[in-house]
């Protein structure tokens, strides 16, 4: 994270001279977000993510924008597969956690599937609370929103 923030602030620095460094190194995990949020977009679509209520498995799926963006790309024939990775937050039962996340999981595949995405193109994978969200402490309210989530990625047809 920090040698791609570097990396782009040499380029800002480079190709707008008139940029600091200091004005375009970020300091906050949320300038660190959008600073490679930049710099994926270039390269690929960043991840999409489906968040979720507490100990809810309906996605709020009609209101995430991104998801459209891989749904159209897959029908355009840029993505071979859809890939949909869910996590539980910590705030629930841990009894409950994996079950909740697997239900997160299929709920997402129903709904791409509602959308017009072929089953076999759709690669599910539930990590319960095992594996948080990267970067991000788990224990804090975004944490817990942040892990109460399903991400979409797509795998580039070749």
């Amino acid at each position: 994270v920090a040698v791609m923030s570097v990396m782009l602030a040499i380029l800002s620095y480079i190709f707008w001279p008139q940029a600091k460094i200091s004005d375009t190194v970020p300091d906050t995990i949320p300038e660190v977000t959008s600073t490679l949020a930049i710099v994926i977009v270039i390269v690929a679509d960043p991840p999409c993510l489906v968040f979720y209520q507490k100990d809810k498995d309906i996605p709020v799926f009609d209101q995430t924008a991104c998801a459209s963006t891989y749904i159209d790309k897959y029908k355009a024939g840029y993505y071979s597969t859809l890939n949909v990775e869910c996590r539980s937050s910590s705030d629930g039962q841990a009894v409950n956690r994996n079950d909740i996340s697997g239900k997160r999981a299929k709920s997402l595949q129903f709904a791409l599937l509602e959308k017009g995405i072929a089953f076999k193109d759709i690669k599910v994978k539930s990590l319960g609370d095992t594996s948080p969200y990267p970067g991000i402490d788990p224990d804090s309210a975004d944490g817990k929103i942040l892990n109460r989530s399903c991400e979409i990625t797509g795998t580039i047809k070749q």
